[in-house]
Formats: structure tokens, C-alpha cells, sequence
């Protein structure tokens, strides 16, 4: 299919989500939202940074790469392998010392909701659903200020004994402090020089430094969970994140186990309430392979539907799962490392025994979707371009207020290198005789086993902002599938 008649589908497929996304009653989203300290990297200032800190001791720092952040040379080796790589990472910090070192030295330019929770609920209450309801373990005062205004957002909460959903800005609790995040930016084509080595950013991307506090909790009050039955008939789906802050120990003497029982039961008790209700996980980028399995293995294998996640999420997941050499060839940017990418979505798919998985990469998605799914193909791949719709009018404008402004995405034209990439996985497609070239350029293909649903993307050549561009993606898809069930 070429590019025009893409261009045409995307069009019918915005036209057809806003016909029926008012079919959603509602989404229940949990668990992490944040406040992002966001700092965009510009000419000098790793240079300015390097005068504060030891050169060769930053040099030692980038060959041993960091997995968590506990000096600032482990902050600045970390950013500047994610510069040479044009390649997004999130690393985990437990210590306050390093946000004020940033505070200090590098001074973030503006804060902003964070947290893919919180960006979720904020986007699809803008997305104007008849209801969003949220939850978050540890809301302050100050992070629910950064939740929309809007009606249809709300947050459960036990009043004199009553469960009742109010905006968030009246569920804080007065004694909780807000967790902060940094969110370091960085363009294509920054020249970055230090010591003798020197190397031009290959594309623009950035390094979260995620603040794990130690009285972080992935947990549900048990109240609140007591009257989870109370949401029957108010939602139709349930996207669940920040799985990813689990740790292995705590100091109350729990262990990650107790918590992965926790979050099981939770949403258990959700399918409970209603048998028909889908749940989505948003996988992340996790440093810990012991949390990375049981997230895996003990809460989304035959427990939710639908996982959500990006090509090095896919990696990693793959080789946690025991698939080290499938996984290598998902992120070795070699000649066929989009077939890798399908071939490693089948694995998760049919491992995981899930009913979906959507992958995002830069210009194209992959979707797998087993034949019990309950949106056929053709309504399916409506989603994922709508969904890339969302992602484009957010990566162009820097926001969603309203449902109308999701139509802005579709002056992005389609990306040429994701049509490239999408014919390298047709030819082998067609060469293993899972289908013929005719149905692949239908953006859809039936096997017995599964449905494969891939479409070039709409990207934006020099985004405003790239955080929450993949939890954009990855919701409006799942909701928009909701609106076709």
C-alpha cells in the first residue's frame, strides 16, 4: 500500500474512533504518576557539567553503564551514552542527593505532570471519555494539582466510611510528599565534546532519572479495593503501570512477592466485577531482571489481556523470558530487525497467553492479537492508526486538550522509513507462506494461530517533547479497541 492510500485510511479510521468512542463508559487507571523536572540539553552544557566532575572517572562510569543512579557520574555517564545512542532510557535513583545535585547544577526548565498513569488519565480525560477513574497509592497535595480539571476525572476515596470518586485535588492525602522525576531532552544533531572523543546526537531522545523513594508502594488501601465491585458498569477497561518500582526487598520486611500478590488480586478483583473488562498492562524499561520476570511471569501471563511496550522493552522482556539471541536481534538495527521484532511479538503473545500485544518503534507498529480477540482485524487496525493520530498530534503540539485536537495528527505525513521497514517484514511474510503480498497491503493478516496488524506511523520530524509519546500510544489504541468490543 502506498503512501496516499495510508494517508486515506487514516482519515476513515479518525472519522470512525470518533463515532464510537463514546461506546467507553469508562477506564480505570493505576498506579504511578509523578512530577517531571524537565531539563532540554542544549550547546555547552555537558561541557559545563564535565568542570564539576573528573573526566576519567566519568570514562570508567560509561564502560561499566550504571543500571541505577547513585553518584553524579553515574547521571552523566548515563546521559551521555543515551546521547552517542539517540536511544531512550529510564534509570532508577534512591537518593534525594542526586535531585539536588541536578537542582544545583543543571536546573530544570519547567515541571509537568509525569508518571504513566498520570499522563494517561490526563490524556484520555482531554480524549473527553465519560469517565476516568485514576488511582494513586501516594497522592499529594502538590502532584494532584497536576491532574486536568475536568469532571470526568476521578479518584476513589473512603469518606466517613464511604466510597466515593471525586477529582483528584480532593483524594490527596495532607501527609504524603510527592515523588519527582527528571526528564533530560536532548535534539539530534547536538555536538557533544568531551575529553578527546566527541560525537554529533543521532536522534533526539531523552534519559529519565526516576525517583524510587523508599516509601514507594505499588499497593491498593485495602478499603478501596474492598469496594472495587462499586465500579461495575462504570468501565469497560483497566490500564494498569509502574510495576516497575517494585523492589526486591523492603524495609518493613516485605519482599517483591508480597506486592506481585498484591497487584494480582487487584486485578482479579476487577475481572471479577465484570467478566467482559480487558486489562492493559504498559510495560517499561526495568534495570532489575528478578522484578522484570515476576512482573512477566506472575502478574501479566494469564492474568491481563493486553501488554503495550516499545522495541527495547521487547528485548528486554525477551531475554528474561530466555530468548537472549531473538532479543539481540531486536535491537541490533540489522537488516532484519523488524522481522525479529514480529517474530520475538508472536513469542510474548502466545507465552504470555495474552489476548494482545502492541509494540511501537520509530515509523511503524506491530500489533499480535490472538484469533479470540474480540475486535476483528479490520476494526483493529482502525486503533493503531488512530492511535498514531494521538501520538503525532502530541509530538507536533505538546498537547491534548480535546478529542478535536487529535485530528492535528493527521496533517503528519506518513513516514516513509516505517513503509520501508513494513515492506522488509511483508517479503518475509510472504516467503514463509504466512500470507500472500495482497493481504499484507491490507495492513492485516489471518493465520490460524494469531491476527498480524502493522502500519506505518505518522512522526514528527522535530517533536516538542518525546515523554509520554509511547503511553499516548499505547492507551488511545486500547481504548479505541474498548470502542469497537
Amino acid at each position: 500500500m502506498e503512501a496516499d492510500e495510508w494517508e486515506e485510511r487514516y482519515i476513515k479510521a479518525y472519522d470512525s474512533i470518533n463515532s464510537s468512542i463514546s461506546n467507553v463508559k469508562g477506564v480505570f487507571v493505576a498506579y504511578n504518576s509523578n512530577i517531571d523536572a524537565i531539563k532540554h540539553i542544549r550547546a555547552g552544557d555537558i561541557e559545563r557539567l564535565l568542570k564539576y566532575l573528573d573526566l576519567e572517572k566519568v570514562q570508567e562510569k560509561i564502560y561499566s553503564y550504571p543500571r541505577q543512579i547513585d553518584t553524579p557520574y553515574d547521571f552523566l555517564a548515563r546521559l551521555l551514552i543515551a546521547m552517542r545512542d539517540g536511544k531512550a532510557a529510564e534509570v532508577p535513583t534512591y537518593s534525594t542527593d542526586i535531585h539536588e545535585w541536578l537542582t544545583d547544577n543543571l536546573v530544570f526548565d519547567k515541571a509537568r505532570m509525569g508518571g504513566q498513569a498520570g499522563i494517561i488519565s490526563n490524556l484520555l480525560a482531554s480524549m473527553d471519555l465519560k469517565q476516568v477513574i485514576v488511582y494513586i497509592p501516594w497522592l499529594s497535595r502538590e502532584q494532584a494539582e497536576y491532574f486536568v480539571e475536568s469532571e470526568n476525572l476521578v479518584h476513589p476515596v473512603i469518606h466517613d466510611g464511604n466510597f466515593e470518586l471525586v477529582h483528584p485535588t480532593k483524594a490527596y492525602n495532607p501527609n504524603y510528599k510527592s515523588k519527582v522525576n527528571w526528564i533530560i531532552e536532548f535534539p539530534k544533531g547536538l555536538e557533544v565534546k568531551f575529553g578527546e572523543d566527541k560525537f554529533v546526537v543521532p536522534r533526539a531522545n531523552r534519559l529519565i532519572i526516576s525517583s524510587r523513594p523508599p516509601w514507594i508502594r505499588i499497593d491498593m488501601n485495602d478499603e478501596i479495593q474492598s469496594h472495587l465491585t462499586d465500579l461495575c458498569g462504570q468501565i469497560d477497561g483497566a490500564i494498569l503501570s509502574g510495576y516497575q518500582m517494585i523492589k526486591e526487598e523492603y524495609e518493613d520486611g516485605t519482599t517483591y512477592k508480597d506486592h506481585v500478590s498484591n497487584s494480582v488480586d487487584v486485578i482479579e478483583s476487577l475481572k471479577n466485577c465484570n467478566p467482559a473488562v480487558r486489562i492493559h498492562v504498559e510495560f517499561t524499561s526495568i534495570q532489575n531482571k528478578i522484578i522484570r520476570s515476576a512482573i512477566l511471569n506472575d502478574i501479566v501471563k494469564s492474568h491481563v489481556h493486553s501488554l503495550g511496550l516499545d522495541t527495547v522493552e521487547v528485548a528486554n522482556a525477551l531475554n528474561v523470558l530466555g530468548h537472549e539471541e531473538l532479543a539481540y536481534s531486536v535491537i541490533s538495527k540489522g537488516e532484519n530487525a523488524i522481522v525479529s521484532l514480529y517474530e520475538g511479538a508472536v513469542r510474548l503473545l502466545h507465552e504470555l497467553e495474552l489476548e494482545r500485544i502492541h509494540i511501537h518503534s520509530l515509523g511503524y507498529y506491530i500489533c499480535v492479537a490472538s484469533t479470540d480477540c474480540p475486535v476483528v482485524p479490520e476494526d483493529h487496525l482502525e486503533c493503531l492508526l488512530f492511535s498514531a493520530c494521538v501520538a503525532a498530534s502530541k509530538a507536533k503540539r505538546g498537547f491534548i486538550r480535546h478529542f478535536n485536537d487529535i485530528a492535528h495528527g493527521l496533517d503528519v505525513p506518513v513516514s516513509q522509513k516505517g513503509l520501508d521497514e513494513i515492506e522488509k517484514l511483508g517479503i518475509y511474510l510472504v516467503r514463509q507462506g504466512v500470507c500472500s503480498l495482497d493481504e499484507f497491503r491490507d495492513g492485516f493478516i489471518s493465520t490460524p494461530h494469531h491476527n498480524v496488524l502493522v502500519n506505518p506511523t505518522k512522526v514528527v520530524e522535530n517533536p516538542i517533547g518525546t515523554v509520554g509519546i509511547g503511553d499516548a500510544i499505547s492507551a488511545s489504541a486500547f481504548v479505541a479497541m474498548l470502542s469497537k468490543m
